[in-house]
Parts: C-alpha cells; structure tokens; sequence
C-alpha cells in the first residue's frame, strides 16, 4: 500500500509529509504573514494536534500577544541580546508529539540571521527561550 504523502485540512490547508517522515509542514497567511506549522503523525497528521493548531490559528491574535509577553520577559533574562530579543518574529509552530498534545516548540526569525531562536511551548505558553548558532 502505498503511504500518503499530502493531506488536506480546512483550516491548514495542504500538509505534506516532511522527508523525515516524522511530522507534516505546512504554513497558513494570519495578519499578511506566513506561520509555517509541524505537526506530528505518522500514517496522517495527529487529530488532536491538528485540534490544537486550529485553536492557535482561531485566536491567533491571542496567541500572539502571550508570545510578545514572553519575549519581554525574556528580554530582561537576557539583557545582552534585549534588542534582538523584541524583534523575534514567530515563524514556525511546531506540535509534534500527539502523545503529548499540549506541547511543542516555537521557532522565530530574528534580525541576526546566525542565531535560530526557539522556545519550549508547554502546556499550550512558551518557555524557556533559547538559540542554536
């Protein structure tokens, strides 16, 4: 049997299978920008964290505003990188375990292009703000 490679959602859109093959990707346009998504699942996106992406892309506004609260925080944590910090940009939502439906992590573009911010996403609030470089 051959395994499905895309997968439609009325509110995501079109998913397709990430060459992992661990999760699905894909991105919707909320307020003339574009939030990539990850969700996990195996045969087929995870139900309940496709459930909890359509809760975010419904209250977006919301959503965003508790990030931007949590990156004021984290910018008087991290007073050495407070401007950058307040120029994050949420750029992926990635909710991949669908053993733990709550849980995921944010990805941000930022105005240094050699640091790739992130943060825990916890119990459906961010934590724990971080970076590869």
């Amino acid at each position: 049997m051959k395994r499905i490679t895309e997968f439609e959602d009325p509110i995501l859109g079109k998913l397709l299978l990430s060459e992992d093959e661990d999760w699905w990707e894909g991105s919707v346009k909320i307020k003339e920008k574009r939030i990539g998504f990850k969700i996990g699942g195996n045969s087929e996106p995870s139900r309940k964290l496709l459930v909890h992406a359509h809760d975010i892309i419904r209250s977006y506004n919301e959503f965003e505003e508790m990030v931007a609260v949590f990156l004021l925080a984290e910018s008087e944590r991290f007073r050495s990188f407070a401007e950058e910090i307040r120029k994050l940009i949420i750029h992926n939502i990635c909710l991949y375990w669908p053993e733990r439906p709550n849980d995921g992590m944010i990805y941000f573009i930022g105005p240094n292009e050699f640091r790739l911010w992130r943060c825990d996403y916890l119990n459906r609030k961010p934590y724990k703000l971080g970076f590869d470089s």
